[in-house]
């Protein structure tokens, strides 16, 4: 089975191939769900679910699709990403055919993408100077220009844009060509396609790496303790469901994982350790009480100068309520 010309694999070896870095990846981006951060390049919202494997579901670039959801108005947006841990970005390139073709269907296929909004990503590890200098030079062009023709125009300029640039510009539109079914792509397209199109350079071989690091960061805000043991069962997590082609939520996910992501309790102070003041505005507020001149002061003084003892232990009870001179039950 194919779409457009792409190999529709079994979900278990789709997810295999390639699979430490992809896993990493995949993780990455559940690890900004569980913590509450948010996914690049898409408006700062929450991660609401994570789809693996998104072939079976109409999706030609199919590593991950990730939707941010707006908590207003639950407006969702996708951002589909193709992992490549390695890859060239030239016109002679088979992989970067293979991503274009994948990132031209899913541009142009109304069902899964919706322009000016969603967004395509190739997400990559550490990749040549050139072409991560070449290519992010070109698409910021194509972000930041008012149309198609303005584009064009300060790319072309010798003093403006770079050779290198220009080079990666060709290599897009030799390969949209070949994805187009040989048939040229208007300038249009083209630009409203790079606008859509971002490189992600994801350094996630070492563990001492800046995106580890910030990764570790994210878990110990929750836990200080093992966010290395955390982070490597949110990997494991995510190759099961890499080979069922599942979908990951905070529901789908197994609770001890979301346990620890759980934000800490606040603990408010009981109304009755506190006192009504009444303003002459006629509002009421809530004043500390003053545990100075509290009728048992003395014998909180003590109690707190012990330390601690078991309430449901008679026999402490009862050697505290000695020490204090009683009024503890």
């Amino acid at each position: 089975m194919t779409t457009d010309g792409k190999q529709l694999s079994n979900p278990f070896s789709t997810g295999s191939g390639g699979a430490r870095f992809e896993a990493n990846i995949q993780a990455t981006f559940v690890t900004l769900m569980l913590s509450g951060g948010y996914a690049p390049c898409l408006p700062s919202w929450p991660i609401v679910e994570i789809k693996l494997q998104g072939a079976v579901a109409g999706y030609a670039t199919d590593d991950l699709i990730v939707f941010v959801e707006n908590p207003v108005n639950n407006e969702r947006r996708r951002l589909l990403g193709q992992v490549k841990n390695s890859i060239a970005i030239t016109t002679k390139s088979k992989l970067f055919a293979e991503v274009i073709q994948a990132a031209w269907n899913d541009f142009n296929n109304l069902d899964v993408f919706t322009k000016g909004k969603d967004v395509i990503a190739l997400i990559t590890g550490p990749i040549n100077t050139t072409d991560t200098d070449g290519v992010n030079g070109l698409l910021e062009q194509a972000r930041h220009t008012r149309d198609a023709e303005e584009f064009i125009t300060q790319v072309e300029r010798a003093n403006f844009c770079s050779d290198n640039i220009r080079n990666k510009l060709e290599a897009f539109r030799v390969q949209l060509k070949v994805a187009n079914k040989g048939n040229d792509v208007a300038e249009e397209e083209l630009y409203q396609f790079l606008k859509h199109f971002h490189l992600l350079g994801y350094d996630l071989a070492k563990k001492g790496s800046i995106v580890s690091s910030l990764l570790q960061s994210h878990i110990a805000q929750f836990n200080k303790d093992i966010p290395d043991k955390i982070w490597y069962q949110i990997v494991n997590e995510v190759q099961d469901f890499n080979q069922s082609a599942g979908t990951i939520t905070l529901k789908t996910l197994t609770n001890d994982l979301v346990e620890h992501f759980q934000e800490p309790e606040i603990i408010y102070i009981p109304k009755d350790l506190a006192k009504e003041n009444v303003e002459g505005d006629g509002e009421v507020q809530l004043v500390a009480t003053d545990w100075n001149h509290h009728a048992t002061a003395q014998k909180l003084a003590v109690a707190t100068l012990i330390g601690s003892w078991n309430e449901s232990n008679e026999a402490d009870i009862k050697v505290v309520t000695q020490i204090v001179g009683g009024g503890l039950h």
